[in-house]
């Protein structure tokens, strides 16, 4: 086959065009550390990073959701760990008002006045929220779960034999579990409803300080008495045993959530790296390319400039 002249001049064109555009491809590379930029540069390597960058995004989520746990399991614990002190104090207190040598006076305006504000605390505790949300109000999130009142149609005795009306929690939450995903096929209780274990613990609270009030010690003297302090310190005892045993299920969850959280993060670590593997440019390798491919440019011109200059009439002519 004859060579022409414009067939040397096209493919001399061709060739010059053929580098720039890998020139401008690996300066892409270089630039932007990727090895593509869209799907149909390399449809088998974009194809397994779309796949590693739909699990990536699955394991953020799981990832999320387990911090968003911890977080509320941590405050829980915090709450539980509180109330069992409030427990240990109460009981404190009551073994100090059975101690005969006490006063009902003293026991009233010392014991009673340190008891009610431990149940003030208790109920505060009792309406801890994570982010504006109430974590043991069951599904009621929004709605604070214990409040302090006044038992208007229920009138008591005091020590003194003056009339008083005793104090009521109410409990406005529900008793509905959340459950959580840490990953396919894994679940966990985020949260632990107040009732019953909570409500009953301040509602014992509340009858060592009516027993206080009302100076009833081993006996009822005064009817109708709720309970006398002997029962009340029995029964501090057995909620705040319930109080602990809520604490370690919450533990034992909590563990499960760290676990789970940090497989989470090694599979994102693993993930990661394989993704970079498909997308990212070695930038020492990309350098050389590029450099390499320059080099070439700089040969092709040369040769596709002589080739071109041949073919110039002037040259004939000369």
């Amino acid at each position: 086959m004859r060579i022409t002249n414009l067939m040397m001049a096209n493919n001399a064109m061709q060739n010059i065009a053929e580098n720039q555009e890998k020139i401008a491809k690996l300066r892409n590379q270089v630039s932007t550390q990727k090895q593509f930029q869209t799907a149909s540069e390399n449809p088998v390597q974009a194809s397994a990073s779309l796949s590693l960058r739909s699990n990536l995004r699955t394991l953020e989520s799981y990832s999320d959701t387990a911090n968003i746990t911890s977080n509320w399991m941590n405050t829980t614990d915090y709450a539980l760990n509180q109330l069992e002190e409030i427990g240990v104090q109460a009981s404190n207190l009551i073994l100090r008002g059975l101690n005969d040598s006490l006063s009902n006076s003293e026991r009233f305006t010392a014991l009673a006045t340190e008891m009610n504000g431990l149940i003030e605390k208790a109920v505060e505790l009792g309406n801890s929220s994570v982010n504006g949300q109430y974590i043991f109000s069951g599904y009621q999130l929004n709605q604070k779960p214990f409040t302090l009142g006044v038992d208007t149609l229920t009138t008591l005795l005091d020590y003194q034999g003056n009339n008083f009306n005793p104090t009521t929690i109410t409990y406005d939450g529900d008793t509905g579990s959340m459950q959580r995903s840490l990953g396919p096929d894994q679940m966990v209780t985020m949260n632990m409803p107040g009732r019953p274990s909570i409500e009953a613990f301040i509602q014992d609270l509340i009858s060592a300080s009516t027993a206080l009030t009302q100076g009833n010690i081993h006996s009822v003297s005064v009817p109708p008495a709720p309970s006398t302090l002997q029962e009340a310190l029995t029964k501090v005892k057995s909620s705040a045993d319930a109080i602990n045993a809520n604490r370690t299920s919450n533990g034992a969850r909590m563990r499960q959530v760290e676990s789970a959280s940090n497989f989470l993060e090694t599979v994102k670590i693993e993930t990661k790296s394989l993704l970079s593997q498909k997308e990212d440019t070695n930038l020492a390798e990309g350098i050389a390319l590029l450099t390499n491919q320059q080099t070439t440019f700089q040969a092709v011109l040369e040769v596709s400039q002589r080739a071109i200059s041949a073919l110039s009439l002037f040259d004939y002519m000369r």
